[in-house]
């Protein structure tokens, strides 16, 4: 009953960590992101370390003029074109290659000196392109698995700020809650309830997903005149609580999901309810009338099978009545 009662409400708590936390997701990806077109400048700012041109004006420029490159950008016939917030590994190498070339055939139409990972591209001297191209394509990938990580950690801070925000405004405050739900069963077994729905869905829900989620979370979450706290260290527990909230928003929409997932498969895998029945019952004999009328009765196990009629009898000891 108490690692039930327990694990119910880590179910709870777990399921409005995952709500605030798509909600975080869902504004970074759809507002942030996009009106920010961070992906695509740390794309830049990753191929301008690559190039040795931190200013963008050199060998970075000319790669993003490339007709290749270009061709990616949104609205790429325009005079302002979007630069790609994705670029293939086989492009970027044809492309590099071109401008290495037109750079060391003209050094002074770059503003930026050649970085000594090119060095080699370009050479009249025993041009082998297809391992050019390899050699390229390995450093762009190696370098993309780092830019990766700039841009997880842009997105962290970003989630980190939007979940303070959302958490403050909203008084999602972890202690709060888990007294709530500990105390009350009704909400404890509806949150259960609700996420036991959310497990099997995907991690990236919907608008409508997630106004559905938090009008089933209204009840533990909200500032009212009674949530208010009433001193200085009820302030302190308070601001732990949301602190702890944000910090748990930050970890992602997928820890939480995977988490909630796990909890509801323990939750359904528990131990079976054991039967209060008591011991079994000893087994029933029977006793095989064999015809005739001088044939002696015969005892046999339960489903054993003769030729004879089957009556069953509480006790081995009773004896027919023969006529």
């Amino acid at each position: 009953m108490f690692g039930s009662y327990v694990l119910e409400v880590a179910i709870g708590l777990v399921f409005v960590y995952m709500l605030v936390s798509l909600l975080c997701s869902t504004i970074n990806e759809q507002v942030i992101a996009r009106f920010l077109n961070l992906r695509a400048k740390t794309l830049e700012d990753g191929i301008k370390n690559m190039l040795a041109d931190p200013q963008g004006n050199g060998l970075a420029k000319q790669l993003y003029e490339n007709p290749l490159i270009k061709g990616l950008s949104q609205n790429a016939a325009s005079g302002k074109p979007r630069k790609p917030s994705y670029i293939p590994a086989d492009a970027f190498a044809l492309a590099l290659i071109d401008v290495v070339q037109a750079y060391k055939d003209n050094p002074n139409s770059a503003k930026s000196p050649l970085p000594e990972a090119l060095e080699s591209l370009g050479e009249k001297t025993n041009i082998d392109l297809a391992k050019d191209l390899v050699k390229v394509e390995k450093w762009y990938n190696d370098t993309m698995d780092r830019v990766s990580g700039w841009y997880r950690r842009r997105v962290q801070l970003i989630i980190f700020i939007l979940g303070l925000l959302i958490v403050v405004g909203l008084n999602i405050d972890t202690l709060s809650i888990i007294t709530t739900i500990s105390n009350d069963t009704v909400i404890r077994s509806a949150l259960v309830a609700s996420a036991q729905g959310s497990a099997s869905s995907p991690s990236n829900a919907g608008v409508a997903t997630l106004q559905k989620g938090f009008e089933q979370i209204q009840l533990v979450i909200g500032w009212s005149p009674s949530s208010l706290p009433a001193d200085f260290w009820a302030w302190v527990l308070k601001i732990v609580g949301l602190l702890a909230t944000t910090f748990a928003v930050s970890l992602g929409a997928p820890f939480w999901f995977d988490l909630l997932n796990k909890f509801m498969a323990f939750r359904s895998s528990g131990t079976p309810p054991q039967s209060n029945a008591g011991p079994p019952a000893p087994p029933v004999t029977t006793l095989q009338v064999v015809a005739g009328a001088n044939a002696s009765p015969t005892i046999a196990p339960p489903g054993a099978s003769t030729n004879g009629s089957t009556i069953t009898q509480p006790s081995p000891t009773r004896r027919p009545v023969t006529g």
